[in-house]
């Protein structure tokens, strides 16, 4: 799908959202953090910062998780833990719509020592639809039911991540390790439990546990396999091609292209009441300008503001900028570029509230971006949907990072 530089205007299910109280004012407060980035305890216990993986020689034990072949495992703990097999459903985390089942299948601690350390070992199961960067299950755990505080986060990688989370205000100041793994639909999460007191000693272990994790199947991630490529033509010549889950559409396909500016549309099929768009966006670099001196910020509102009248042409609205940020590894693979985010707030009775975030970076001859529109996620079911849309840009994202390495200014 491409939407034309003079922008059409469209109808779309989209406009449901407007209509209902599915935004609030909590987008940082309920996502803890958005950035990736690596956080200690407060301070490093014994040298060891509080989300280190260590690897060290595992046991021989496997940890087999009935239904979820795939997520067997083997890891390194210390010689007097114990192990306990259980068979316990979670439901703190039903409304979110994120998991199809959720249980604990193991718990190991030091029998005499319980409360320094322990481990829990849990296996979910995914709806592909739903799928999201494993380090955004953590934060909605932490932020749900298993937190509340933010003391970290390790986001770096799309199917493995770590929070750091725990609660200091009754007096028992504990903090919890929560690691995710996806494999498919399968979904691998140790929640590792201590407090202050005992931190210098169970920090070690943790970073061995998690560091020496492995699991005794290859990986066959049906989920990956599925994704689909796009291509946008760049205004410049040749091409930029993305992928995204099957279930996004492109909202107007069958649209041509006009120079300055490409832009592609597309919308969350999977989800009845479309509460998710991404936008991919090329503009051409005038003759004579200076690429690195474009106009970032202006050129980010512009993509949002295009799609909105898309989308939802009778809608008026205020932007209130939050934050602005680097992304990870653009230094690296571009001049310039910024990561916008922020909310869109409607003039309608009451106000609906859109979470609103763009990604510019400059091309050779292009600046190329991403620009998405979702719920504010005020709820688990809205953190749901946020959760899946960060996965799209993800994969957008690191499509475009790839790009920029190959086609260096």
């Amino acid at each position: 799908m491409v939407v034309a530089a003079e922008r059409p205007h469209f109808t779309s299910p989209l406009r449901k959202r407007t209509r209902s109280a599915l935004f609030a004012a909590v987008l940082l407060a309920a996502l803890g953090v958005i950035g990736d980035r690596k956080e200690a305890m407060a301070e490093e216990n014994n040298g060891i910062a509080a989300l280190a993986r260590i690897e060290a020689p595992v046991a021989a034990k496997d940890f087999i998780l009935p239904g979820a072949p795939g997520l067997t495992f083997r890891s390194a703990y210390p010689e007097d833990f114990r192990w306990f097999e259980t068979d316990e459903k979670v439901d703190d985390f039903d409304a979110s719509e994120m998991f199809t089942s959720f249980r604990k299948l193991w718990v190991g601690y030091e029998p005499t020592t319980r409360d320094q350390l322990e481990i829990g070992v849990y296996a979910a199961t995914i709806p592909p639809e739903r799928v999201a960067v494993a380090a955004d299950y953590g934060r909605l755990l932490a932020g749900s039911a298993w937190g509340p505080d933010n003391y970290g986060v390790e986001a770096s990688e799309r199917d493995f991540g770590e929070v750091l989370t725990g609660e200091s205000k009754t007096g028992f100041d504990y903090r919890t390790r929560i690691s995710v793994w996806r494999r498919g639909t399968d979904l691998l999460i140790l929640r590792l439990q201590t407090n202050d007191e005992d931190a210098a000693k169970a920090v070690p272990i943790m970073a061995r546990f998690v560091g020496s994790l492995s699991f005794t199947q290859p990986l066959k991630d049906s989920i990956a396999a599925s994704f689909v490529s796009h291509d946008i033509a760049l205004p410049s010549g040749g091409k930029f091609s993305f992928h995204l889950p099957p279930h996004w559409q492109p909202f107007n396909s069958g649209s041509e292209s006009a120079r300055p500016i490409a832009a592609s549309i597309f919308l969350d099929k999977a989800d009845p009441d479309s509460n998710s768009a991404l936008g991919v966006f090329a503009i051409e670099v005038p003759a004579g300008a200076v690429a690195a001196n474009a106009p970032l910020p202006d050129i980010a509102t512009s993509a949002s503001d295009l799609m909105m009248e898309n989308l939802l042409p009778q809608v008026t609205y205020d932007r209130q900028p939050i934050d602005r940020q680097k992304a990870a590894g653009f230094d690296e693979v571009t001049p310039a570029h910024g990561l916008f985010i922020g909310k869109l707030i409607t003039h309608a009775e009451p106000p609906a509230e859109i979470a609103a975030t763009e990604l510019f970076a400059v091309a050779p001859k292009d600046v190329l971006g991403i620009a998405s529109l979702g719920a504010m996620p005020d709820n688990q079911k809205n953190m749901g949907l946020m959760m899946h849309l960060t996965f799209a840009e993800r994969l957008v994202t690191d499509d475009l990072r790839a790009f920029l390495a190959a086609h260096p200014k």
